[in-house]
């Protein structure tokens, strides 16, 4: 039965009168947004996102390039085999920004040409006709700012081996719009191509290309040029190069798909780590999907001042060195899901690819899911639900901020990543994995190496299930928001003697034009002392919805849970008892439902809570739900507790010993010898926080800690970096510890080890001419994640008059280009 209100009231004959005066209190709370959340009438939010049109159909591109690379010079020449689109065309765009035009062609034969900031315009001297053929070249020269980097070729080298230290590299990140920036061409995702490098370098280096490498010679100038080809087209943000010197590693997944692993020969032991899994995750994917992995081979290649995490361009990931990890590193942070994820587009992104900018969730979305379905096949089923849940979160919490949905060129990231995965996720909820896994199957067929839409993905489910999911796509993928669900219910007795529990749920989330009350199946589950429980599944839609689950005995309730293992995006206010809670976190059978407990039981006093937690932390296994208790825990212990948490030291995850060390307060002699036991643990991070812990708590033995950390580095540096923190605050070895942190600080290290070194420098506010001239650098790079801390470092000791003589005469002196120098005046507020 549904009111006026649009109040729906299941089983009203039998509900009892308070229940009733309290729906139709609600009835009046609610009658203006219902009234409006039913109006015929609906609403999205525009989006200036729009198709680019274009007169041609690049069918292949090949190109024949060379570098100079300490001059950031590309030279080059580029042919584009092309089909007419339209009936008549008379002239064509490329794009080209900055890029000198030496030469252009139709078919061999001169081509008048027009260039303007953005690009090149061709005049071809007959119209074009439909589906004619023809090629049109370019032979070119450039100095590109974006999208091709030439890192090291200019700096010094460090005066020792390390992982870290700067390299000599070039290397290309074409995605979204940057291969204009070194090659004239047609550069949108919406026209798909097949392409061709040829590429001529320095013989001692090796050059990674797209597709299948067909052969590499040697030149007489003692160059060699290398040629790959790809026999199936991709877009072109998706063409790569990467030249460096390294070694290759070869293997095989199980069905034979070749493999190259691109490594640095001085660090041969961390190639394993590195690449750790990446044929199962091959495996994973053909075996989820359906579809065999889809090009010639896979390689991956790991560079220096990479500008992201990684980037898949189609047969060939680009991948920061941050990730080159260790064995011991691989514990704290590694590459596992990364890979995971550029490898899941090269079905999603690569072999099927999103016709413009507003359907980039086709391809990040899926791409931020499998590594999470990946991570239960790694880890289990507890960090497959932890991982679904930080994608809710992060859903929520954008939808705090603005009412941007998921396909929307504003959305951001947390739409395009997260909260699109999580929305996968319930998708393959309401359709059964089975169902799902069909439907996935069918629309990567259909739409094989071509462009794609959202409304393929909705007309896939219809052509294969029969079912129309339109009711889903409108409120998660073309609607913005996320439901909030107030939940509370009475257990009752009748006068014929027969039991029900009685839940209420409101959708109480603000509506508005484009957000309305959300329409989804929620199973709700009522759990009984003696261990059984009842269940029910029902379609919720409206602002105010009762549920009546029926009892066969008179059994005393344990606890109720409302979308059980967490199955929907959403926010829920659900008071619960202590008593409820304990129940909860000991008997509820899936992980999130128990964590849930844990994070509820934060508002009940350590006395009465204390050995619930404790009972708690000896059953648990995961992570995430046992640095929650810990966390409640830790600062009220008592012996008993003591012990149980010391016990965790031993725990096989570096985060939980890491959390264990960093929130506990007491530096007791029991916990002292937790901590200089720790100072050789298995993790960076550990030895990190054990190592600041003891200096700042024994200042008088610090000297002996840092003797015995002094030959630790850690990724990045960042136990080093610690490690010198702590020798200048304890005057050990300061004069070789402010040494290494200025040689951090230079251009002779990678990016994330220079702007950890200027955080260290900002907290020490020291400043001298060399520093000076390092951050003075660092402002003339393209990466701006280098770029900026340094301008904001410099801007910040600008204020300090002993500090801005120094930068100011450093800057003076120094022998800048003119670019160089309008870069650092842009950024920096010198000489004001």
């Amino acid at each position: 039965m549904v009111w006026s209100y649009g109040i729906q009231i299941k089983y009203l004959s039998t509900l009892p009168f308070r229940m009733i005066k309290k729906l139709l209190v609600a009835a009046l709370v609610f009658q203006s947004l219902s009234a409006f959340s039913q109006s015929p009438v609906k609403s999205y939010l525009k989006d200036q996102g729009a198709y680019r049109e274009h007169s041609l159909d690049i069918t292949h591109l090949k190109l024949e390039v060379k570098f100079e690379p300490k001059a950031g010079k590309v030279i080059g020449k580029v042919n584009h085999e092309f089909v007419t689109l339209q009936e008549t065309v008379d002239s064509i765009f490329f794009d080209a920004p900055g890029i000198e035009i030496k030469k252009s062609s139709l078919n061999g034969q001169l081509l008048p040409f027009k260039t303007n900031k953005t690009g090149v315009w061709v005049y071809p001297q007959r119209p074009l006709k439909w589906e004619q053929k023809g090629i049109i070249s370019f032979e070119y020269e450039c100095k590109p700012k974006r999208g091709i980097y030439f890192i090291g070729w200019n700096e010094k080298e460090a005066p020792f081996v390390d992982p870290f230290a700067v390299r000599k590299q070039i290397w290309t990140q074409g995605q979204g719009i940057d291969n204009r920036q070194w090659i004239p061409m047609y550069d949108d995702m919406n026209d798909k191509f097949t392409t061709e490098t040829i590429i001529q370098f320095e013989s001692e280096y090796e050059v990674l290309s797209n597709g299948a490498f067909i052969k590499k010679q040697k030149n007489k100038d003692n160059s060699t040029t290398w040629h790959y080809k790809m026999s199936k087209p991709h877009a072109g943000y998706l063409l790569m190069i990467a030249i460096g010197k390294y070694g290759i590693a070869k293997a095989k997944s199980k069905r034979g798909v070749p493999l190259n692993y691109y490594y640095y020969p001085e660090f041969a032991d961390r190639m394993e780590p590195t690449y750790r899994h990446t044929p199962a995750m091959i495996d994973f994917m053909e075996d989820y999907t359906g579809i065999p992995y889809p090009w010639e081979s896979y390689s991956q290649v790991m560079v220096q001042d990479f500008l992201y995490g990684a980037m898949e361009n189609t047969t060939a990931t680009i991948f920061g060195d941050f990730f080159n990890v260790d064995e011991k590193a691989f514990n704290d942070r590694n590459y596992v899901s990364v890979n995971m994820h550029e490898l899941t587009h090269q079905w999603f992104g690569d072999y099927i690819t999103a016709r413009d900018g507003r359907d980039t969730w086709l391809q990040e979305s899926y791409a931020t899911f499998f590594p999470k379905q990946f991570s239960k096949v790694l880890d289990g089923e507890n960090e497959w639900s932890w991982q679904r849940r930080a994608h809710q979160n992060a859903a929520v919490e954008a939808g705090k901020k603005d009412d941007f949905p998921v396909r929307h060129t504003k959305g951001g990231t947390a739409r395009v990543y997260p909260k699109g995965a999580a929305v996968i996720s319930m998708l393959e909820y309401v359709l059964g994995e089975a169902q799902w896994k069909k439907v996935l199957n069918h629309y990567l067929k259909k739409h094989a190496y071509g462009n794609v839409e959202t409304n393929d993905l909705q007309q896939s489910i219809k052509d294969v299930l029969g079912l129309n999911m339109d009711w889903f796509f409108d409120e998660w993928i073309y609607r913005g928001g996320e439901p909030h669900y107030r939940v509370h219910y009475e257990d009752l007795s009748y006068q014929d003697g027969s039991r029900s529990t009685e839940i209420a749920i409101e959708q109480i989330q603000a509506t508005n034009e484009t957000i309305q009350y959300f329409k989804m199946p929620v199973v709700l589950e009522v759990y009984y002392e003696d261990g059984s429980k009842d269940q029910i599944k029902e379609v919720m839609e409206e602002a105010f919805e009762v549920v009546k689950i029926n009892k066969k005995k008179k059994k005393k309730i344990a606890f109720v849970l409302f979308d059980p293992n967490s199955n929907i995006i959403k926010q829920v206010s659900f008071k619960k008892k202590f008593e409820e809670l304990e129940e909860q976190i000991e008997k509820a059978p899936n992980y999130l439902d128990r964590y849930d407990a844990a994070v509820a039981l934060r508002d009940i006093s350590i006395e009465q809570k204390r050995e619930v937690i404790q009972e708690s932390i000896k059953r648990e296994k995961h992570h995430g739900i046992i640095i929650e208790l810990i966390t409640q825990l830790i600062s009220n212990e008592n012996e008993n507790s003591k012990l149980i948490l010391q016990n965790l030291i031993n725990h096989e995850k570096s985060n939980v010993r890491e959390a264990l060390l960093n929130k506990n307060k007491n530096m007791n002699s029991n916990w002292k010898e937790i901590y200089v036991k720790s100072l050789k643990d298995n993790s960076y991070d550990v030895q990190k926080t054990a190592l600041e812990k003891l200096c700042k708590a024994f200042p008088n033995e610090a000297k002996d800690y840092l003797t015995q950390t002094e030959k630790l580095m850690g990724m990045n540096q960042a136990v080093k970096l610690k490690w010198i923190e702590l020798a200048i605050e304890n005057n050990f070895k300061k004069e070789e510890a402010l040494y290494t942190l200025q040689l951090f600080v230079s251009s002779s290290f990678e990016f994330r080890t220079r702007v950890a070194s200027f955080q260290l420098l900002k907290s020490m506010n020291y400043c001298n001419e060399q520093v000076a001239e390092s951050l003075l650098q660092a402002c003339t790079s393209s990466n701006g994640r280098l770029a900026g801390p340094a301008a904001d470092l410099l801007n910040n000791w600008l204020n300090q008059s002993s500090f801005k003589r120094i930068i100011e005469d450093v800057f003076t002196k120094a022998n800048y280009q003119n670019e160089q120098k309008e870069q650092i005046l842009k950024s920096v507020n010198l000489f004001k």
